[in-house]
């Protein structure tokens, strides 16, 4: 029922993808903070000590380093100034961009929204949204 590969898929299979192991950084990582909600975090690698580029399975030419940790600017100047998937500044007191973000209308316009809906309903909520 079973059938073992062949080796040409194996071989196949190796070129296509390089194994995904994990590469050992050397560098510290210093959290600051910028603004009260938003933490940027800084690393510093020690000169050196960075682990040397490893040549693709494929022959592109790219390094494993370069598909698996991407560089988030270019411009080294710039790299504690940009925070990826970290908590933004987007609550604002004013009446009007506070119901345009969470009111009624912006919350049954999304799938999402209908769900908060849906469930501040089932629990009796006298306010469903501001």
């Amino acid at each position: 029922m079973f059938r073992t590969p062949s080796p040409f898929f194996l071989l196949h299979r190796s070129t296509q993808r390089p194994p995904c192991t994990p590469i050992p950084r050397l560098t510290r990582t210093i959290v600051t903070k910028i603004t009260p909600l938003r933490p940027s975090t800084i690393s510093f690698t020690p000169m050196g000590l960075t682990p040397p580029a490893r040549a693709a399975v494929g022959g592109t030419g790219l390094g494993v380093t370069a598909r698996l940790m991407p560089k988030i600017s270019a411009n080294p100047g710039l790299v504690g100034l940009q925070v990826r998937c970290g908590p933004r500044d987007t609550y604002n007191p004013s009446h009007r961009v506070r119901k345009r973000r969470l009111g009624f209308l912006a919350r049954k316009r999304t799938p999402g929204g209908r769900g908060v809906l849906k469930r501040r309903r089932l629990k009796g909520r006298k306010s469903l949204t501001h």
